[in-house]
């Protein structure tokens, strides 16, 4: 088998697998993680559909073919969108403006529609002229998709590598994160714009010259260190784990530091009492909370958190009354409350109301949320809110 086949079928089996991981065990960030999962699903289906046509498989195959266009163009978007919730609570969930990222597919359907409608015998036709020659891939066929998405494919990728690069800096500047998480996004992003630029370069090599397409896609120097860097990218979700669970924030500058600022009781407990815990065990209560954003279910019980963490309930009871010195609901409400003051503060008053908001983060009453609110703020949510329209204004 070829080398390059080897080197990106080996990268889709790792690929599957990190999908298979985030099914498995990233439930509980479910928006983010379908974005990330559809991304490398792209990926994936690119490497696969590269090794059918390459291979002359494709012949067995053709509703196959011509497809993953579309696909393809949503893999930057997506990477992007997923780093920019793990990197921002505001946008950990979904938001209608978010699919703002998804009409830059609709070029893609128009160009692929003359080939899924045509015929069974009409596609094996086609798939036949590319065995017969790749460069008819590139062709200006009806029934190929125009040559032009072959350059704005890679370069709208480009792009969004490039917000995507900016947001690390960004993080990276405001030091919410540790550096090592800043370290593994950037090179994350890197790897990304290496295979985009990669595409764009064999790309026009094959539009400059057809004639000589098959070796550039089969023996090229280029194609094979593409699926080098291909087979990196996909180890990177096993080497960082981080990319797929969620990325930790720096305590001093995360809910942490809030929670102490604004709720007295939690600055209670001292040295030696918080000794008398695991701190693995804390800090593993405090990310997962903070990253899974769980206490935004209604409802939401001591049990279910125990179950979720794998930790027996007596543990993670002790750990709040004794550690904390709060019982759960106080806890959980007090994290409730800043994803309030956090998505208010970021100006989302003007497109949902504080009572929607309020229910998106787990209150299950208004009077709770307005009790819970008054405690830790000190003020009335919609006094709170007043002031802040005020300040806007």
């Amino acid at each position: 088998m070829h080398p390059v086949f080897i080197t990106i079928i080996g990268s889709i089996f790792i690929l599957c697998l990190a999908i298979v991981k985030l099914l498995i065990f990233g439930r509980e960030r479910l928006y983010l993680n379908l974005l990330l999962c559809f991304a490398i699903f792209g990926v994936i289906w690119y490497g696969f559909i590269y090794v059918l046509t390459n291979s002359g498989l494709i012949r067995e195959y053709p509703i196959l073919f011509n497809k993953g266009l579309p696909v393809y163009y949503l893999i930057a978007p997506c990477f992007f969108l997923y780093i920019r919730g793990c990197l921002d609570p505001k946008h950990a969930s979904f938001k209608p403006k978010h699919l703002l990222h998804l009409f830059i597919v609709v070029p893609a359907l128009v160009s692929i529609a003359p080939y899924t409608f045509a015929n069974a015998a009409t596609q094996q036709w086609v798939v036949n002229q590319i065995h017969s020659n790749v460069g008819f891939a590139f062709s200006d066929n009806r029934y190929i998709v125009q040559n032009w998405h072959w350059t704005t494919f890679p370069l709208s990728a480009l792009l969004y590598t490039l917000l995507q690069f900016r947001l690390a800096v960004l993080s990276a500047k405001a030091k919410k994160f540790p550096g090592k998480t800043i370290t593994w996004i950037l090179a994350f992003t890197t790897i990304c714009g290496v295979i985009f630029f990669g595409m764009l370069t064999v790309n026009i090599s094959i539009l400059a010259n057809f004639d000589d397409a098959w070796r550039i896609l089969k023996s090229g120097r280029l194609v094979f260190f593409l699926g080098l860097t291909l087979l990196v990218l996909s180890g990177s979700f096993f080497l960082s784990p981080a990319l797929i669970f969620g990325f930790v924030r720096v305590k001093a500058n995360g809910y942490t530091r809030a929670r102490a600022r604004l709720s007295r009781q939690e600055n209670e407990f001292s040295e030696n009492r918080v000794k008398l815990y695991d701190n693995a065990l804390v800090a593993r209560v405090e990310d997962y909370i903070r990253q899974s954003q769980v206490f935004r279910k209604t409802g939401l019980t001591v049990s279910d958190l125990a179950s979720q963490l794998e930790v027996p309930n007596h543990k993670l009871s002790d750990l709040f009354n004794n550690h904390y010195k709060l019982n759960f609901n106080t806890y959980i409400n007090n994290m409730r409350v800043l994803y309030v003051k956090d998505r208010l503060e970021a100006g989302e008053w003007k497109q949902f109301t504080l009572e929607a908001i309020a229910q998106d983060a787990g209150f299950s009453s208004r009077n709770t949320f307005s009790l819970a609110f008054k405690r830790i703020i000190g003020v009335t949510p919609s006094n709170y809110l007043t002031a802040l329209k005020d300040k806007a204004a």
